[in-house]
């Protein structure tokens, strides 16, 4: 392992070195970790096979046969040791999401607003007045963590996560927020859901592509819409109720 005074080279594989920043969620720092992540890719685009970015790290996986890791070491160290001037990092253009926070969307927006002693109101607008940071990538495609909530919506994941939630599905868990992409599980609050699809798949000549909306270090907005607005955007409220009431039925019916 290699340390320098904040950041630390560890190796986890064969072909894989991990870098470390402080464990902290900065928007500053992260933009210095997406910096260090192009200048890898440019300076090593010959050995990199790809790179994972997270809230305080960067996964590197390289051709091990191209390169030892005493090159290695000393190609990053040198990008470590060089980092950009604070004017060199700037901020991604604003991507709006359209959120229609409902009392049927936002299937806990009235236990937020009850836990956190706010309105439901003040709950809406303090979460669509916020510009967050694009911090990591995963759980689902598409999946982006998002941050910082402000400190008086913050609160525990549910104590007994959802089996299912649907895609659209806007949501809050300490001091992150995202958009489950496809329906899937939830430990998270559901407070609205958004009509915009988070990726997009295409198939040309017999490839397969992925891109998502969101990607690490970029700037997100939520935007409040009506229900008429999200209904014409092409959204379908997934009511909680009517969802627990059509699997009843369903449950009745089956011999």
């Amino acid at each position: 392992m290699l340390k320098t005074e904040r950041i630390s080279l560890s190796y986890i594989s064969e072909n894989a070195v991990l870098v470390e920043w402080p464990e902290i969620i900065c928007p500053h720092q992260h933009q210095q970790i997406v910096h260090f992540q192009q200048q890898v890719h440019t300076k090593l685009t010959d050995v990199i096979i790809d790179t994972v970015a997270s809230y305080a790290s960067l996964i590197i996986y390289y051709q091990f046969e191209k390169i030892t890791t005493t090159q290695l070491d000393k190609e990053l160290t040198e990008l470590i040791n060089c980092p950009p001037l604070i004017s060199s990092i700037t901020a991604t253009e604003i991507i709006d999401i359209p959120v229609y926070y409902g009392l049927d969307s936002g299937w806990d927006l009235k236990f937020v607003a009850a836990q956190t002693s706010l309105s439901i109101e003040q709950v809406i607008e303090l979460h669509s007045q916020t510009v967050y940071h694009a911090y990591a990538l995963g759980f689902t495609p598409g999946f982006c963590y998002l941050a910082s909530l402000p400190n008086c919506l913050q609160l525990p994941r549910r104590s007994s996560p959802r089996l299912s939630v649907p895609q659209g599905a806007v949501a809050i868990a300490e001091q992150q927020t995202a958009v489950y992409p496809i329906s899937s599980p939830a430990g998270w609050h559901v407070i609205g859901q958004t009509p915009m699809t988070m990726f997009d798949t295409k198939t040309n000549d017999n490839e397969a592509s992925f891109s998502a909306v969101i990607t690490v270090g970029q700037q997100v907005r939520f935007t409040a819409i009506s229900q008429e607005q999200f209904l014409d955007l092409g959204g379908f409220i997934h009511n909680e109720s009517n969802k627990e009431n059509a699997k009843k039925s369903a449950e009745e019916k089956t011999p």
